[in-house]
């Protein structure tokens, strides 16, 4: 059986892994955490090897030793980096291998690229600038929510600098306009340089705090906006993907939407953790992930000829994911999942978090419980069935309270 190394073992990684499994892999996991309770995809791989995936040389004799023969990077720009590392090294296909992956992660630079392909920028300050209020500030070279700060005065400028400071490994502070309006995820699969628009979805978000970068509670997929876009802003970002030297894989956007214009402000290059291939692949039987496995295996994402049948981003029913976010406190009881799981619309539920995690902030990202992706014929039953999985589902802390955040946001706002 041909062999795999997959790079992390957090919950992302077992996607991976049962994804790897299916297609007829051999499944090897790594990274340097003992306790498998933190490194789970180790439970699940078909071997583990307990070394950091940041010591390119030693994993490369051990890839050698053991007849390793692809790689794939897990849910991080750190593994994406790490493996492309490893694959050069081992000369093993990668589909980031020949991309200049820091024009894609470092924001800065990542604009520089918007503005040569005609794409839309939310404007840019210095600190030392006269500032229009409110801005975002944010560290140029690190994902997710974390070091992002919104500020309204130049005091709280200053504070938000010093903190994306600290979360930037490059020591490079991002300063922009801060927007609110519509948001949006872009989905194109790349392969052998052919384009094909996959997915769009409506982001729903919320504040819950005005400092803290709105954290989303819901996606709709197709976007109402897929009209408009592919009208106005396609061709654009086609130009943009191009720009960035991407031949093969999976390319996400998180955008604004500001009359017609489409304002990309965090690009993916990577694994999404939103996990929209589910969707796709319910759809259109086009599954990213299942291709950016064959192309670690095979150097290829398959039939160019299949995949652009395939891609088509205007599902033929609404879908719906349901990121359930968490507050502070230490989970004690968990109910609700299994029955969630065997509802009639729900085609896949990714559990994060178990009972004992402490969860340290008010509103975070990373404190999602769970992500359920559910399709129905309509948005009314998908709106009952959203109702249902949150009488449903129940998550208490240590003092029996109950932990999820975003339970009436959704019921109060889910309108179409």
């Amino acid at each position: 059986m041909r062999k795999l190394l997959i790079i992390g073992a957090d919950y992302f990684e077992i996607e991976i892994v049962n994804a790897a499994k299916e297609m007829g892999y051999y499944t090897v996991v790594t990274d340097n955490r003992l306790n498998w309770d933190n490194a789970p995809a180790k439970k699940e791989a078909d071997e583990v090897w307990n070394i950091s995936y940041s010591d390119i040389d030693i994993l490369a004799e051990k890839c050698r030793e053991s007849g390793i023969e692809g790689c794939i990077a897990g849910y991080s720009e750190f593994r994406v980096k790490c493996a492309k590392e490893l694959c050069f090294k081992l000369d093993m296909p990668f589909y980031a291998g020949s991309v200049d992956i820091a024009s894609i992660n470092d924001k800065i630079l990542f604009k520089e690229k918007c503005v040569q392909s005609g794409v839309t920028v939310p404007k840019l300050y210095k600190i030392t600038d006269e500032i229009d209020f409110p801005v975002i500030i944010k560290p140029a070279d690190s994902d997710g929510s974390r070091g992002i700060s919104i500020c309204y005065n130049y005091e709280q400028a200053k504070e938000g600098y010093e903190l994306a400071l600290n979360y930037s490994a490059a020591k490079k502070v991002l300063i922009e306009q801060y927007i609110k309006s519509d948001e949006v995820m872009i989905y194109f699969t790349v392969h052998n340089g052919i384009i094909d628009l996959s997915a769009m979805c409506d982001r729903y978000m919320h504040s819950f705090d005005d400092r803290i970068t709105q954290l989303p509670v819901g996606y709709y997929f197709p976007s109402k906006h897929l009209d408009v876009f592919i009208k106005h802003n396609k061709h654009k970002f086609e130009e943009l993907i191009r720009n960035l030297g991407i031949k093969n894989g999976l390319v996400a956007f998180q955008s604004f939407i500001i009359g017609t214009d489409a304002i990309p402000f965090d690009p993916t290059y990577r694994l999404d953790g939103s996990m929209s291939y589910h969707f796709c692949d319910k759809n259109n039987n086009s599954n990213a992930l299942k291709m950016l496995i064959n192309y670690s295996m095979n150097a290829s994402m398959g039939s160019d000829e299949i995949i652009t049948a395939a891609e088509d981003p205007f599902f033929e029913t609404p879908s719906f994911e349901l990121p359930v976010l968490l507050g502070k406190g230490v989970i004690s009881k968990i109910s609700g999942l299994e029955k969630i799981k065997k509802m009639p619309e729900v085609i896949h539920v990714f559990v994060k978090q178990k009972v004992g995690d402490e969860m340290k902030k008010a509103a975070d990202f990373t404190q999602i419980l769970c992500r359920i992706h559910l399709q129905s014929e309509n948005d009314k039953s998908l709106a009952e069935c959203i109702n249902r999985i949150f009488n449903c589902l129940s998550v208490l802390d240590e003092n029996g309270s109950d932990m999820i955040l975003n339970r009436k946001v959704i019921l109060n706002s889910y309108e179409r």
